[in-house]
């Protein structure tokens, strides 16, 4: 009897954790905003799931806020992919690259802009990433906030230079105190 008991109980701890890895959370609140898991794939260039919430209708066609959960596993270290990750967005815009390193918490933020043309409109894209050693496997994880800002005219241009300061500052300390939530493995495409 005593064996059945332990057998259940060891059952029932390995669907747990099983549960747990491939369930994890379908929405995340930022910026007082609701996003809901709308893309998951399978990236061969970093061999594991990447993960995109979307808020409201907003999809991976057409979207003006992103949130992605990223797990690299060819990185040991939070900060040596965060200097990588700015040193990358360097090449591709004129805009400066910032990484902050939080030693004691062996965490480190990235933030930069990158400036898109999609051909029918111009945007600038603001990039923030969190990143954190994986706990209990290799590698680093990530989490990623974007907002686009359309260039369609200068008086956008000039708005988003008003904005940018105030919004860039509240997204870097809310990013920072935001839990990375586990990848959710398998494929999903929700548009």
């Amino acid at each position: 009897m005593k064996k059945i008991v332990i057998t259940l109980f060891i059952c029932i701890l390995a669907i747990g954790s099983v549960f747990a890895k491939t369930n994890s959370s379908k929405t995340i609140k930022f910026d007082n905003q609701i996003f809901t898991l709308k893309f998951s794939d399978y990236s061969k260039a970093t061999k594991s799931y990447i993960n995109e919430y979307y808020k409201g209708n907003e999809n991976g066609d057409k979207w003006t806020d992103l949130i992605g959960i990223y797990h690299i596993k060819n990185y040991s270290k939070p900060f040596n992919y965060a200097k990588d990750l700015a040193a990358g967005a360097s090449k591709q815009s004129p805009l400066d690259a910032q990484v902050m390193y939080n030693e004691k918490e062996n965490t480190a933020i990235v933030n930069f802009i990158l400036v898109g043309d999609t051909g029918k409109y111009k945007y600038l894209e603001q990039n923030i990433f969190k990143i954190e050693k994986v706990k209990g496997q290799s590698g680093v994880i990530a989490i990623q906030f974007a907002h686009k800002y359309p260039l369609n005219n200068k008086e956008e241009a000039d708005k988003f230079k008003e904005q940018l300061p105030d919004k860039q500052a509240k997204w870097l300390m809310e990013i920072d105190k935001l839990s990375i939530p586990n990848i959710v493995e398998r494929n999903i495409k929700s548009w």
